[in-house]
């Protein structure tokens, strides 16, 4: 009997050794386009596996001489003999009349290299010429622009800072130029975009609206040297990428405004300036084990300075004053990726993102210099706030048979804020002594945010996967510890005609918000911790959703959704939040929120036209129970959209153009409901609630026409803008009063509108 049982357990030791054995690789289209959810089996045997969303596959099998075969409804079956332990890229042939579109994937995921491909996004139209990684999200179901003709995004009426915008895994925290009319990526920078509109893998957390993944270019097709010059209304640009494919790579975009550079330096120092740049770099490379090493940096600024001189009586200058306002970003990271077998592999990234504003006003006296004098008194003023964020992550992706892949990791990351300081400064007047006072934060207060987390895809025959998976948050604040727990639960179900039905439910938790001082994209507004006073955001979302192919170049996909959100932030007074002498948590009350809608998608995914359109329900209400006993309506809830872009792109011919299309619901303004005069025969305005008046249906259509051709050798383009074509009145601002000094019930409004604003860019290709 002992003889037998050693005879077994050798047996299945033998057979666990066996099946070590692992086939590797990613499985690609002919245009090297990955292909989701190909059916990888070893022949004979019921031995299998499906690739992931990047085309990456990883199959155990017995017997190293077997034949592997790669099917897949759309693509020509392939048989390999694959050998072990090296990656190997697979490539399929497309079926005739087949739809390559790729199905699954977490319901409310929206990717445009993986899932999205041929959309051929440089000729969609962009507000003054500037292509713009936000414009781009914003024509898709679910996300708004905000104020008209900015760049900001609201997700599913989640706030601005409840989105986290990741590039190559660095958080950014201001990713505005121009107080919001554009992004600070250069276009060219980001190869791919992602967007987890509310459902999201365990990966990612802290934020309780979506997650938006930017990442730069790594490989290519072909290796080589290439680049672009782009010069637009604001800015010129430079884009040179030097790779070879699958070994290194090397990236650089940098963009300048340069209408200051033609205004004459000293009218620059005293009178009036404006300027802003980007900057990006990355470098990579596989060593000759396989890991991979990548470090990017990013660096931005906006700055802008106008000066004005007071006259005495006698026409002569009293005074020299200047105001300067500046932000800046700074992110860099460093990533290594450890491949410890076939089935284990680690990413260990480092970063470090710092964001940093200031407003400054400094007024020199001349009439009050002492005579005989070469120092002007001069008074100071300088408000500073910023965050700075070092991050710890470790990740990890284990293979623990062909039907569980694991993912658990943890990650760490240290906040250091400055919710606000104000330098006061009052020197070389005559008789006085000089003044030097800092009210606020001098130095920046740290929190610590530690996450562990592990998920399961586990896929449980070839028509269901589920994802299963938790994320613990610890958040060190105040002497306190904040621990939240964070479920995530996904399934993907195939139907008898490969249509995919999803659901999923998640929650998370929002430790660092941003409070509104006044205007979304503001770069005053502060950065601001939990505290034992302010309690984490919290969201608990449920989604369904459908999507199928239709013939072999459509899409569509129908998604509904319901949010819950809790301790939202609201700013109840905004001359104490602003003043640093204050602490900011007086001027915060915390409320509810409710979200619910759903969203029709059509796309088309093959041919020289394509594009997408599609149609929005949604409603977004808030409730402050000590400002306002009912519900109502959240500043940026658009109850119907319908957007449309359509691009027509044939790389033959002479001209390609891009169409938008937007029409819904107007935006939503706080105006007053009657004005009365108070004890002291003074006028006051008086309100009802917050966000009582929607403006009439909001209607724009952009055009865009670009001129292809070559001289010299190198590729030319002259891209032609209009936005909004039609000239509709949508506001940009709206102000408010009543008709006559005597008439306290005619309301009249005043809007301020952008219409027919043209843009153009130029640029040459090598």
């Amino acid at each position: 009997m002992q003889k037998y049982c050693l005879f077994i357990i050798c047996v299945f030791v033998s057979l666990t050794s066996v099946a070590q054995i692992v086939a590797v690789g990613k499985v690609v289209d002919q245009q090297e386009n990955a292909v989701h959810n190909v059916r990888i089996q070893e022949k004979g045997t019921r031995n299998i596996m499906f690739s992931n969303a990047k085309g990456e596959y990883s199959l155990s099998f017995f017997d190293a001489e077997t034949l592997i075969v790669f099917t897949h409804p759309d693509f020509e079956t392939v048989t390999l003999k694959i050998k072990p332990n090296v990656k190997t890229t697979v490539f399929l042939s497309q079926r005739a009349n087949a739809n390559i579109y790729n199905l699954g994937f977490l319901a409310g995921f929206t990717d445009f290299t993986y899932k999205n491909t041929n959309k051929n996004l440089q000729n969609m139209p962009y507000f003054l010429g500037e292509s713009d990684v936000n414009r781009q999200l914003q024509m898709l179901p679910g996300i708004e622009q905000g104020r008209e003709g900015y760049s900001n995004l609201f997700v599913r009426g989640g706030e601005a800072d409840q989105n986290l915008t990741l590039y190559n895994g660095t958080p950014i925290y201001n990713s505005n130029h121009i107080f919001g009319l554009s992004s600070t990526f250069h276009h060219r920078s980001i190869k791919n975009t992602s967007v987890y509109k509310g459902i999201a893998p365990a990966k990612y957390g802290g934020r309780a609206s979506s997650f938006i993944e930017l990442e730069s270019e790594k490989n290519s097709k072909y290796s080589g040297l290439t680049g672009e010059f782009e010069i637009t209304p604001l800015n010129a640009g430079i884009y040179i990428a030097n790779i070879e494919k699958d070994k290194k790579y090397f990236t650089i975009a940098a963009r300048r405004s340069w209408v200051d550079l033609l205004v004459p330096v000293e009218s620059r120092e005293n009178s009036l300036n404006a300027n802003i740049y980007d900057l990006q770099i990355n470098a990579g490379k596989t060593l000759k084990n396989k890991d991979k090493l990548d470090v990017s940096f990013m660096s931005t600024r906006d700055l802008y300075f106008i000066g004005f001189a007071e006259t005495d009586t006698f026409g002569n200058a009293a005074s020299l004053a200047g105001f300067t306002q500046k932000w800046s970003n700074v992110l860099a990271s460093v990533k290594f990726t450890k491949q410890i077998s076939p089935k284990l592999s680690l990413e260990n990234l480092a970063y470090y993102s710092g964001y940093r504003t200031s407003t400054k006003f400094q007024q020199e006296s001349i009439d009050a210099r002492a005579p005989g004098s070469l120092t002007l008194p001069t008074t100071t003023q300088e408000d500073v706030s910023g965050i700075r964020d070092i991050g710890i992550q470790v990740n990890a992706a284990y293979l623990h048979s062909n039907e569980h892949r694991l993912s658990f990791g943890i990650q760490s990351s240290t906040k250091l804020f400055q919710v606000g300081k104000r330098e006061f400064s009052s020197v070389d007047f005559p008789d006085i002594a000089n003044v030097f006072r800092t009210t606020g934060s001098e130095n920046y207060q740290g929190t610590e945010e530690m996450a562990f987390y592990a998920e399961d895809h586990f896929r449980l025959n070839e028509n269901a996967i589920l994802d299963l998976g938790f994320r613990q948050v610890l958040f060190f604040n105040d002497n306190k510890v904040r621990a939240g727990f964070e479920p995530r639960l996904h399934a993907t179900f195939f139907l008898e005609n490969r249509d995919a039905f999803k659901i999923g439910f998640n929650r998370h938790n929002q430790y660092v918000s941003q409070l509104n001082l006044g205007t979304i994209g503001n770069p005053a507004n502060i950065w601001v911790p939990a505290t034992q006073n302010i309690k984490p955001q919290i969201l608990d979302i449920i989604e369904g959703a459908y999507e199928r192919k239709i013939g072999k170049e459509f899409a569509g996909s129908i998604n509904g959704y319901f949010k819950r959100l809790q301790n939202l932030n609201l700013v109840n007074n905004l001359g104490d939040a602003s003043d640093p002498g204050i602490d900011w948590q007086s001027s915060v009350t915390q409320g509810t929120g409710k979200v619910f809608g759903a969203e029709v998608m059509l796309q088309r995914t093959m041919g020289k036209f394509n594009g997408w359109m599609s149609y929005t329900y949604s409603k977004s209400t808030r409730n402050f129970e000590s400002l306002f006993a009912n519900d109502f309506d959240f500043t940026y809830d658009r109850p119907h959209m319908f957007k449309m872009h359509v691009n027509y792109t044939n790389e033959n011919a002479d001209w390609n153009f891009g169409v938008n299309i937007v029409v819904g619901s107007g935006q939503l303004f706080t105006l007053p409901i009657g004005k009365f005069l108070d004890q002291n025969d003074e006028i006051q305005l008086q309100y009802n609630t917050l966000n009582n008046y929607r403006s009439p249906l909001y209607t724009r259509l952009d055009l865009s026409l670009v001129r292809l051709k070559s001289n010299f050798g190198l590729d030319q383009e002259w891209r032609f803008y209009l936005y909004n074509a039609l000239g509709s009145r949508n506001p940009l601002n709206i102000s408010a009063d009543f008709e006559g000094n005597s008439n306290f019930n005619v309301l009249q409004v005043n809007r301020a509108y952008l219409a027919y604003v043209p843009g153009v860019a130029y640029i040459v290709k090598f």
